[in-house]
């Protein structure tokens, strides 16, 4: 009895490697010198890899070359034609069509993906085996040299294949949804507010969304996208391009790098500059430049991408707004990125890297949009603040010093995004008090009304007007520093160019404003300071002036100059 279970236990030994390797899908690159069109009948054998059982996977590294490759495909098992399991190629989009050999069958060329004349897979080449894999028989296939990014070769159970194709298109069709939602959702905040940076974030969305779509592989279901995905390498090139040129655009405008970090900008603006000019070379060389295209793109994108990052760094430092939500929101990208171009040049075998690319562009646009969200809804805040406050003055019904100085604090918090700069415009009525004298105060109140008119019939819909004492007016006004001085000219001129009338007797008023600019970290008191400073100084002017407050670091200078003359 022992002895034969002994046998038997041997029996099984010795069968079981043969029962395991039955199910082994071996592939071999064979060594060519040259570009062949049929089978090489001898060449040797530069590399042999194994699967050892359905569903796993053979990954073949390959160089660029010239002429292409060919390679063997064995089985241990023989397969039926009816049996459902399906031989799939897997990797980059640039091998086009390849030529496959099939056991006892003619050669075919196969497409990819939709472009197949079988529907299985969204991405890849279904290999087709018409006659099946009888035992002992050979197939090859050839695949052209053009990427240096492995490949892989796999008998996949046909179940299990449509199991996993569905999953990556419920996915796809997530992703592509939430980043469009986002993108509308900008677009709603650009009508409302009309600050371009909305506008320049929710292009990235739309850019990255379909860039998505057309590397999942179900763009072609979506009419607009179809034509993008019929133009194959064209459009894919174009939208990754465009998407980095409107990510830079928003990141200089959203890390507030024009006036923190000027030079380190005018980086970033070349940056956008060379995408373009790149697209404009892919638009107009189509498939005579896609050889070096993606290296020179990918190139570029590898010495941009961690500028930007390292900017970012500088410019939380230096007090950006949401500087934090853009390092929170960009870390995670910029590192799938960096492994998916590793992955393309074959530096690194990242397979799983694009898999990620979307995941982790929906977790950056989450995050950006949330810190988009919070500064428009400061902005909200600020526009009911003026609207609603109850801090009113009793004779013209203009908001008072109390409702602009809550005003100004809430603007603090929005900062400087895009293009929220703001000025304080203070004005004053010169010599008002005689015409309190001349005309009496029924007069002056009147006029003092009027004035607020015609203030409110100078300035933008969207700025502020307030009176903060007798004879002083304020307008808070968002716009640049060569914007607001235009406004304060335009005003000076408006209340030049006619007088008041007041029962038919004309009351001349010309008025003196100073200018002050809002800085990061600066409390309101200082900031009404300044601007006081400067309509001082265009008092002593004379009257119809216009005084320019100077900026904190300018005021410090002066202060430390002022202690050290009076040290000596």
């Amino acid at each position: 009895m022992r002895i034969a279970l002994a046998l038997l236990l041997a029996l099984v030994g010795c069968a079981w490697p043969a029962m395991a390797g039955a199910q082994a899908l071996k592939v071999e690159l064979l060594h060519t010198e040259q570009e062949l069109r049929t089978p090489p009948a001898v060449a040797p054998v530069q590399r042999r890899l194994v699967a050892t059982a359905p569903g796993e996977a053979v990954r073949l590294p390959l160089q660029r070359r010239q002429a292409g490759y060919w390679l063997r495909l064995t089985t241990d098992i023989p397969i039926a034609a009816d049996r459902p399991l399906a031989l799939v190629l897997d990797g980059p989009r640039s091998l086009g069509p390849v030529t496959f050999y099939p056991p006892g069958a003619a050669p075919v060329l196969v497409e990819q993906g939709e472009g197949a004349e079988s529907h299985l897979l969204r991405r890849g080449w279904h290999l087709p085996l018409p006659e099946g894999w009888p035992p002992a028989s050979v197939a090859y296939l050839r695949v052209n040299g053009t990427s240096s990014q492995p490949l892989t070769l796999a008998l996949m159970d046909v179940d299990r294949v449509i199991l996993a194709e569905r999953q990556q298109a419920r996915v796809s069709s997530a992703v592509f949804t939430t980043l469009m939602l986002m993108a509308i959702f900008m677009v709603g905040l650009w009508v409302a507010f009309r600050d371009l940076l909305y506008m320049s974030y929710a292009a990235y969305l739309v850019a990255i969304a379909a860039y998505a779509m057309l590397l999942s592989g179900d763009a072609s279901e979506i009419r607009v996208l179809a034509l993008l995905d019929a133009s194959g390498a064209l459009g894919r090139y174009a939208l990754a391009t465009l998407a980095v040129a409107l990510q830079l655009i928003f990141t200089i405008r959203f890390l507030e790098l024009d006036r923190l970090m000027p030079r380190r900008a005018k980086v970033l603006h070349v940056g956008v500059w060379l995408h373009f000019v790149l697209l404009a070379i892919l638009l107009f060389g189509r498939e005579h430049v896609y050889g070096w295209y993606y290296l020179a793109s990918n190139g570029l994108l590898l010495l941009v991408l961690p500028f930007a990052v390292v900017i970012a760094v500088q410019a939380w430092h230096k007090g950006a707004a949401l500087a934090g939500y853009f390092l929170i929101g960009w870390t995670p990208l910029l590192a799938v990125v960096l492994m998916l171009v590793c992955h393309q040049f074959g530096l690194v075998d990242l397979p799983w890297a694009q898999r990620l690319l979307p995941l982790a562009a929906v977790l950056q646009s989450a995050v950006l949009a949330l810190a988009l969200s919070q500064h428009a809804a400061n902005r909200h805040r600020v526009a009911l603040l003026a609207r609603q406050s109850i801090e009113r003055d009793p004779l013209t019904g203009a908001l008072n010093r109390n409702a602009i100085t809550e005003m100004l604090a809430a603007w603090g918090q929005i900062g400087h995004l895009g293009a929220s700069d703001y000025g304080v415009l203070l004005i004053d009525l010169d010599d008002f008090s005689e015409v309190n004298q001349k005309h009496g105060y029924l007069v002056g109140d009147t006029v003092m009304q009027q004035v607020l008119a015609r203030i409110r019939g100078l300035v933008r819909p969207d700025d502020t007007v307030a009176r903060m004492e007798s004879d002083m007016f304020a307008v808070v006004s968002e716009c640049h520093r060569d914007d607001c001085e235009q406004l304060a000219h335009r005003l000076v001129e408006g209340f030049q160019r006619r007088a008041f009338s007041v029962d038919g007797v004309d009351v001349a008023v010309s008025i003196s404003i100073g200018l002050a600019m809002s800085e990061r970290g600066e409390s309101v008191d200082a900031f009404l300071a300044r601007a006081e400073a400067a309509m001082q100084s265009a008092r002593i002017a004379g009257h119809s002036s216009v005084g320019l407050a100077a900026d904190t670091s300018t005021v410090r200078a002066r202060r430390r100059r002022a202690a050290a003359a009076n040290a000596e």
